[in-house]
């Protein structure tokens, strides 16, 4: 039989009724009924209120055993469930068997070098010892491909740059099973006569044990990127080259110097070598798009000559060579403007804030087939006074003040982040008056009561924004403008948190933006999670007020957590578990393995002896108004 609510088993220490504790004054709503009829539709079980079905069937676990170690400490495993249907005699059973812990231990080999590769070693000047098996120093890069879908997963570092029995170069690291995207970063290397580029591995599959896992880096590819600068003026002297992956943005090349060409100071050149991204689990169609190729102004040009970053698809360049390409139609750079500006509140007082510039193209001065961008991030001090070198042109300027959002609205008043565009004339050079008036924090407010018109106080409420909302793809982030349900945003948008009040209300402060807000009840009063998930927060009207909502019904499942053992499952005390529900384009799904997105339905965490209850809301977007 399941525990007695916490004020039930007061009631009957303390022969009180359950009325005289509903209408005492400052107590932690709990989930209690008399029977089913208190229940808006479920059911009474042991006292507390239970679904008789749930909308959410497939959930996947996030489950992170404790630091005590031992070798899965704070390891993030991941395990998608189907929960099936609902037996209100007892809480589901739900095994989460977490399965082994990888041990992936390998070399990575460039046997297929045609030139002898050196790298750079610790002191300067030095070279490193070569192998004697043609393994070579680098670090490999274990990436969850679970990131994409907004979660936290931390990536696996190991490096091998130090020789091992003074033979060769391994590495050795312990991930969880799943889905992995590999990344090799070979060690800086003196010059580019024998180069080594960077690696990407999509989709390797790992699964439990020991896994040998010796990386084959083969020839690299070359391709010979050209510049055609009519000036001949030197103006790309220092400029640099490289490519990347269009999926992930990582670098796959060397990084290149311009240089001189054949044709003269009006010819400029730069042979990349670069290894085609490897795609070993199921490819997508945009895991084939084409590589990227990314043309850079030097890493410490003055402030005051401001210049763009150029980028083209590679197979756009070599129409008619596969290996070799022109970009003909950067043919100038545009003079930079100095701008004074300045960040206020709606009183003229001064504001600490930052204030991220992007360019929007076509730039001012560039021809408009080619794809620039121009990013300026200026941090302003407490005078609210800033100024910036930027390009010609119309810029998309977001402003976040440094002060946190505070829904009490005590002291300041809390303000919110800023979006607006700016045009910057090529003249005059020196631009003063540019004023931004930063206004007050957009509030999203609401009620909270259960089934039985009871107010849920105390809960804790949080406001998030949505991972869909936030993601971008290399060429968007290259531009500076993530895709956002509201575009004018080029920023993630902050939220405060909260506590629903005696009376059910609660409020928070908020950007603009789009945002997972969820109501978490305390783990002991027997209510499931409220969570509506991309709820959209305007300017038009100053916030989002949510009305009356209904907490909604929960489901239980309880089990244990466990990994394989010598003799059979061994439970993990402790283990910390949360809960997530897959969404496809901003609504819920069971085709996991195509969702976009997750968010956060319940949280739990595993008793002393490994076994745990969990409430999952019957549905999503509990809401009444």
């Amino acid at each position: 039989m399941r525990r007695f609510g916490l004020t039930c088993l007061l009631c009957l220490l303390s022969a009180c009724d359950v009325t005289s504790v509903r209408e005492a004054a400052n107590t932690i709503a709990h989930n209690e009924c008399q029977s089913s009829s208190d229940c808006g539709g479920g059911s009474c079980i042991d006292f507390q209120c239970r679904g008789r079905s749930s909308s959410l069937q497939t959930v996947l676990f996030e489950v992170t055993p404790p630091a005590d170690g031992s070798p899965i400490a704070g390891v993030q495993f991941l395990t998608p469930k189907d929960l099936g249907e609902v037996d209100l005699d007892s809480a589901l059973p739900l095994a989460l068997d977490l399965g082994l812990v990888s041990q992936v231990v390998g070399k990575v080999i460039a046997k297929e070098l045609t030139c002898d590769a050196l790298f750079v070693g610790e002191k300067p000047g030095s070279v490193l010892a070569t192998s004697n098996d043609d393994s070579v120093p680098a670090v490999v890069s274990l990436i969850p491909s679970s990131g994409t879908l907004g979660l936290y997963s931390p990536r696996a570092v190991a490096s091998s740059a130090e020789l091992i029995a003074s033979t060769y170069f391994g590495f050795s690291v312990n991930v969880p099973p799943g889905s992995y995207d590999i990344y090799v970063e070979p060690k800086a290397q003196p010059d580019q006569t024998c180069p080594v580029p960077p690696e990407l591995v999509r989709g390797k599959k790992i699964d439990g044990g020991t896994l040998p896992l010796d990386i084959i880096l083969p020839e690299p590819s070359v391709f010979e990127f050209h510049v055609s600068w009519p000036l001949a003026d030197g103006a790309l002297d220092g400029w640099v080259v490289d490519m990347l992956d269009p999926v992930s943005g990582r670098v796959i090349s060397n990084r290149v110097q311009l240089a001189t060409g054949a044709g003269g100071p009006s010819d400029y050149v730069a042979k990349l070598s670069y290894y085609p991204v490897v795609v070993v689990g199921e490819a997508s169609a945009q895991q084939q798009q084409d590589e990227l190729i990314r043309l850079s102004p030097p890493d410490h040009l003055p402030e005051e000559l401001a210049a763009p970053t150029i980028l083209m698809a590679r197979s756009a360049l070599g129409l008619f060579d596969a290996r070799r390409g022109t970009l003909n139609d950067f043919t100038a750079l545009p003079g930079s403007v100095h701008v004074h500006g300045q960040v206020t509140t709606e009183m003229t007082t001064p504001e600490a804030a930052t204030v991220t510039l992007v360019a929007k193209p076509p730039l001012t001065g560039i021809k408009s087939g080619v794809l620039a961008s121009f990013v300026r991030t200026v941090s302003v001090g407490a005078d609210g006074q800033f100024d910036v070198y930027l390009l010609p042109g119309n810029y998309e300027v977001s402003t976040v003040p440094n002060a946190p959002l505070d829904p009490s609205g005590k002291g300041a008043a809390t303000l919110r982040a800023d979006s607006r565009e700016w045009i910057v004339p090529s003249a005059p050079i020196e631009q003063a008056g540019k004023v931004i008036e930063l206004a007050r924090a957009l509030s999203v407010f609401g009620q909270v009561a259960d089934v039985t018109g009871r107010f849920v106080s105390a809960a804790q409420v949080q406001a998030i924004a949505s991972p869909l909302s936030i993601q971008s793809d290399v060429l968007q982030e290259f531009l500076g403008s993530p895709v956002t349900n509201a575009p004018e945003l080029a920023f993630v948008p902050r939220a405060s948190t909260g506590t629903v009040t005696d009376r059910g209300d609660f409020a928070l402060a908020v950007d603009p933006g789009t945002f997972d807000i969820s109501v978490r009840p305390n783990a002991d009063t027997g209510f499931a999670w409220l969570v509506l998930p991309n709820y959209l927060v305007t300017t038009a009207k100053n916030g989002a007020g949510l009305g009356h909502m209904t907490m909604p019904l929960p489901v239980e499942y309880g089990g244990t957590v466990t990994v394989p053992g010598a003799e059979g499952p061994r439970r993990i005390p402790g283990a910390l578990i949360r809960a997530y529900v897959y969404m496809k384009g901003g609504e819920y799904t069971t085709d996991w393995p195509n969702a976009d997105s997750v968010v956060q339905i319940a949280e739990t965490r595993a008793d002393d002896t490994g076994e745990f209850h969990v409430l999952i809301p019957a549905e999503l977007n509990q809401q009444a108004e």
